[in-house]
C-alpha cells in the first residue's frame, strides 16, 4: 500500500548574497501596525526579523534598525520598503524592495566587513 504525505514541498534556492547573523534592534511599520524586533540576520537583498507582531506574506513594510548597541544608537539604517515573503508566528523574512543610495552601500558594506572577519566560514 502506497503512502501519500500531505506536506509541502519545500525547494532548494541558490541565494545570490550571503546572509550574515546580527542582533539588532528593529522597528518595523506597516499601515497601522508599528512593531518592536531584532533583526536575526542579514543580506543585501533581504532580513530575517523576530518582531512583537504576526505579518502576512505580502504585506509591505518599511523597516528602521540600529547599527551598534549605544543608546542613543550611532546609526540608524532604514530600509524604506521590503515586502515579507515568508511568516512563521512572529518571525518573518522581508525582500528589501527599495532603500537610498546610501543605505545601500552600507548594507554592503556592513555585509562585507562581517563576510572578511569569516573568509572560511561555511555559507
Amino acid at each position: 500500500m502506497k503512502t501519500v504525505r500531505n506536506t509541502p514541498r519545500t525547494r532548494f534556492v541558490l541565494r545570490p548574497y550571503r546572509r550574515i547573523p546580527t542582533w539588532y534592534g528593529s522597528y518595523y511599520m506597516s499601515g497601522s501596525v508599528i512593531g518592536k524586533g531584532i533583526v536575526k540576520n542579514l543580506s543585501r537583498t533581504g532580513l530575517r526579523v523576530l518582531g512583537d507582531h504576526s505579518l502576512t506574506p505580502g504585506t509591505e513594510v518599511t523597516i528602521r534598525f540600529h547599527l551598534g548597541e549605544t543608546d542613543p544608537p550611532l546609526e540608524i539604517l532604514e530600509i524604506s520598503r521590503a515586502t515579507v515573503r515568508w511568516a512563521d508566528q512572529f518571525e518573518f523574512g522581508l525582500r528589501i524592495e527599495h532603500l537610498t543610495p546610501h543605505a545601500a552601500d552600507r548594507l554592503a558594506a556592513l555585509v562585507n566587513a562581517d563576510i572578511n572577519l569569516r573568509p572560511n566560514s561555511a555559507q
